[in-house]
């Protein structure tokens, strides 16, 4: 539904994977600042105030997810 809202409106989104973000938090920073057209802060110092989950507990979840959207 949302990819098309996004087609109606003309509106191209930018997206973001986890991955993505936990990977390379100041470079997405920079693309996001970029794409909204406003001067991005020094990306230096950016540092994300959690830790990417991946231990037994976040597999678990994961699988709920997919059994879940299965269905």
């Amino acid at each position: 539904a949302w990819n098309t809202w996004f087609a109606q409106q003309h509106i191209a989104p930018l997206r973001i994977g986890y991955e993505r973000l936990a990977g390379n938090p100041a470079a997405t920073l920079i693309s996001v600042c970029e794409a909204l057209g406003v001067q991005p802060p020094s990306a230096d110092d950016v540092r994300p105030g959690v830790a990417a989950l991946s231990d037994e507990i976040s597999l678990d979840w994961m699988r709920r997810d997919r059994l879940d959207a299965a269905v």
